[in-house]
């Protein structure tokens, strides 16, 4: 008589996921890749500020619509809904990123009498009032370097501080500096641990400049103890920034260097009439 088989261990059933569920999960996951994502994340933050700026009296008449209990609450859908009858320029996913960070109090319910104010909740990049004041807290960590798929030999990036400082400069042209409408004065906001350089390429991006010269100025008279060296950052130069939100103002002038050095009209000090 043949030896009976033992029978196996039955496999324990997953749970079943009901599609709602599945969509939940999958609309969270697409959050937390877009929040992770610094640069994109602060993008979006930046354009829904200023889209809220200037639209928020319009959504808070529509909003009244909605709000039949007359508190200034709305709940997710009441906002989403809102929202798209408005045209926002953003889309599921980022309308939900939105929707989360203006629920403070994690409850469900968005108050909708701000939006005129604009954004004003800190991003996950921004420091804490500590930190700006006893500086960045230190900790010893081990690079992981990613391998190349096709070589298998390990890829660099580049440093990404965890909490930049921000810093709102005002870029101002020596020659100009007395006209307010000048297009070559313009401003930015940029981390403090950036380099002289960078601001310089900022400059040449926003102005156009063909000029491969340009020397950035603490003050207008352009001292030589004034000039900002390339190699240097800000933050050497003792501007160390604050948080996103409230980012510390500097006033720095710039000015063309001369390329051409044996050309007379290059080199007139005075206008030909």
């Amino acid at each position: 008589m043949p030896p009976k088989k033992k029978k196996g261990k039955k496999k324990s059933k997953k749970p079943k996921i009901s599609k709602e569920e599945k969509a939940r999960l999958k609309l969270e996951k697409s959050c937390e890749d877009l929040t992770s994502q610094l640069d994109l994340y602060q993008s979006f933050l930046d354009r829904m500020n200023r889209w809220l700026s200037q639209n928020g009296l319009k959504a808070e008449e529509l909003f009244r619509k909605f709000d039949t209990n007359q508190d200034g609450m709305l709940t997710y859908d009441e906002f989403k809904a809102g929202m798209l009858d408005l045209d926002a320029p953003c889309n599921s996913i980022e309308l939900h990123v939105l929707a989360c960070q203006l629920d403070k109090d994690n409850n469900g319910r968005i108050d909708y009498l701000e939006f005129s104010k604009g954004l004003s909740f800190p991003d996950r990049s921004e420091q804490t009032s500590s930190t700006l004041h006893d500086g960045p807290v230190l900790s010893i960590t081990k690079e992981e370097i990613q391998a190349c798929p096709c070589c298998q030999l390990g890829l660099w990036k580049p440093y990404i501080d965890p909490q930049p400082r921000y810093v709102q400069v005002l870029f101002r042209m020596v020659t100009f500096d007395n006209l307010r409408s000048y297009p070559g004065h313009f401003s930015k906001v940029v981390h403090s641990h950036i380099f002289v350089y960078g601001l310089i390429s900022l400059i040449k991006d926003e102005t156009d400049a063909a000029t491969t010269k340009l020397k950035l100025y603490l003050n207008k008279t352009r001292e030589a103890s004034d000039l900002l060296m390339p190699d240097k950052t800000l933050e050497e130069y003792g501007f160390k920034g604050n948080t996103r939100d409230n980012p510390q103002d500097v006033l720095l002038y710039y000015d063309f260097v001369t390329e051409v050095d044996d050309c007379p009209l290059m080199n007139c000090d005075y206008y030909f009439t």
